[in-house]
């Protein structure tokens, strides 16, 4: 099923698309199958992949829209997360797919309404051909509901220069994240009585 929706938006190698079938069918998979001792964490995001004015002329343009970009989050052990997310550069004439892998560290934050972390990790790019690039970063995540938060994020990727298909950029991110089991509020400064 995933596939068939895949082919028909999308127009890509079957290595890729099976790829983005294997992450839809984790995410729904696991999206249902909560427990009280999972902390899942599932979001929307939009982007943008900007370039420096060298790197532009290499790939062809300074900035790409990724629309949408889609997580998914567990957090683990010690203030760490990992997250996997795919993006899509779906209204852009330009092509970019990225799929990451980051893991991060909240600073002993995750049960407050405002989360900040650093965060390390990896990526694939399509564009021409498959490229690998190494992710530094840092974001806040800010929790409005009980299940719902803004999430801002910004990357670094780093791509050796071997690639000649990718250069290193900026990935900046905002979206909406949803919590699969509520969250205990910490009392924000609105709601304390005076």
């Amino acid at each position: 099923m995933f596939l068939a929706i895949i082919n028909f938006f999308i127009p890509l190698s079957m290595k890729l698309k099976f790829s983005i079938g294997l992450i839809l069918f984790l995410f729904f998979n696991n999206t249902f199958s909560q427990n009280p001792s999972n902390k899942w964490v599932a979001g929307i995001h939009m982007g943008s992949v900007l370039y420096n004015e060298v790197n532009a002329l290499k790939v062809g343009g300074a900035y790409i829209d990724q629309i949408p970009r889609l997580t998914l989050s567990r957090y683990m052990f010690n203030n760490i997360t990992f997250e996997a997310g795919i993006g899509f550069s779906v209204i852009d004439s330009q092509k970019y797919t990225t799929f990451d892998g980051i893991a991060k560290y909240d600073f002993g934050t995750s049960y407050d309404n405002i989360v900040p972390y650093v965060l390390i990790g990896g990526s694939f790019i399509s564009a021409e051909k498959f490229t690998p690039t190494l992710n530094f970063g840092v974001g806040n995540t800010f929790w409005v509901y009980p299940n719902y938060g803004i999430n801002i994020q910004i990357m670094y990727k780093f791509s050796e220069t071997r690639f000649e298909s990718q250069t290193s950029h900026i990935y900046p991110t905002v979206g909406i994240i949803y919590s699969f089991k509520p969250r205990n509020m910490r009392t924000r400064l609105w709601d304390m009585k005076h």
